[in-house]
């Protein structure tokens, strides 16, 4: 297996959904579980589209975990620095759709085997040989995990990566929304790519227009901020350009997930182009490059077993 290019820290969990898209597991009595957990589906996503990567984090040692492991290594992601933690069982995410269609999570993770990932599991040796450290928050509401995140981050800045942060907001993992927003808010000082949500810009900016919200996010080290709207499309902001390129029309199944293929897409192709952050045709390519990979994601149930490989998507694009 090569060397990961891409190093996803953060969780890999289990959700637990549905049977179908708009109910809830409460009134169908049913269950259909999914390997997911967003760095975990970025890490996927980004082996199917053929950018190499690897996980690092940690799982129960527990058949939730080994199946988690067992999805990762089938799908050609890097686990050697995925370990099994004694202590605490791995993470389950419970999912049902709100009134907009947009899933909504209750997390069994007080501890979960992610939380407990420690400064000392972070290898300085493991991420000195990509190119990206991609991240989410959720870490970041727990310790030893926060510690374990932001040392994380310090050794990747020392070693020259790329810091790839995607805010993936979750109000019921952390204690308040303004523990939430602090929290959240934290890595924004030290990364250079950031993608968020319309609604995730809001909550940080108190801006809904996206041109407005990215303006007053942006930060001297930032080289790249993509909010994703959806269907139609992504607005992205650089140090010298910004705008917005449209979406996919889809009609979806399932839209956990989307966000994590469009993070995904993205990266494959700033890599492709050497991120050439200075380029805005690169930049709008991988927006949407990045976009159709998200709105094929949204097509099929779950969230890791939805990602598509490059080939589909050439294909999907080839028909658009």
């Amino acid at each position: 297996m090569p060397n990961p290019l891409v190093i996803c820290l953060g969780e890999a969990l289990v959700d637990i959904t549905p049977p179908t898209r708009g109910t809830s597991i409460t009134s169908t009595g049913q269950m259909v579980m999914a390997a997911g957990g967003a760095p975990a589906n970025v890490a996927v996503a980004l082996a199917r589209l053929g950018t190499a990567s690897g996980f690092l984090g940690r799982v129960g040692d527990d058949f939730f975990g080994r199946y988690l492991v067992g999805v990762l290594d089938q799908n050609g992601v890097d686990t050697s620095a995925l370990g099994f933690s004694q202590q605490a069982n791995t993470g389950l995410a419970f999912v049902t759709w709100d009134e907009r269609g947009d899933a909504t999570y209750l997390f069994y993770r007080n501890p979960s085997a992610d939380t407990l990932l420690a400064p000392t599991d972070i290898d300085p040796a493991y991420l000195g040989q990509a190119q990206v450290l991609q991240f989410g928050s959720l870490l970041l509401a727990t310790e030893p995990s926060a510690s374990a995140t932001y040392h994380a981050i310090k050794l990747a800045t020392e070693t020259g990566l790329l810091l790839s942060y995607d805010i993936n907001l979750r109000l019921t993992g952390w204690p308040s929304e303004a523990a939430a927003r602090t929290g959240v808010s934290g890595p924004l000082e030290l990364v250079q790519i950031v993608k968020l949500n319309r609604h995730e810009l809001e909550f940080l900016t108190g801006e809904s227009d996206p041109a407005a919200g990215t303006q007053k996010l942006w930060r001297e080290n930032f080289r790249l901020i993509a909010v994703t709207l959806d269907s139609e499309g992504c607005f992205y902001r650089t140090a010298t350009a910004s705008g917005a390129v449209s979406g996919s029309k889809v009609q979806p199944v399932d839209t956990i997930g989307a966000g994590d293929a469009f993070m995904a897409g993205l990266l494959d192709e700033l890599r492709r182009n050497e991120f050439a952050f200075e380029d805005e045709e690169v930049i709008r390519r991988a927006c949407y490059r990045a976009g159709a990979v998200g709105a094929l994601t949204v097509t099929r149930p779950g969230g890791i077993p939805a990602m598509p490989t490059r080939a589909e998507v050439e294909e999907f694009l080839a028909r658009a």
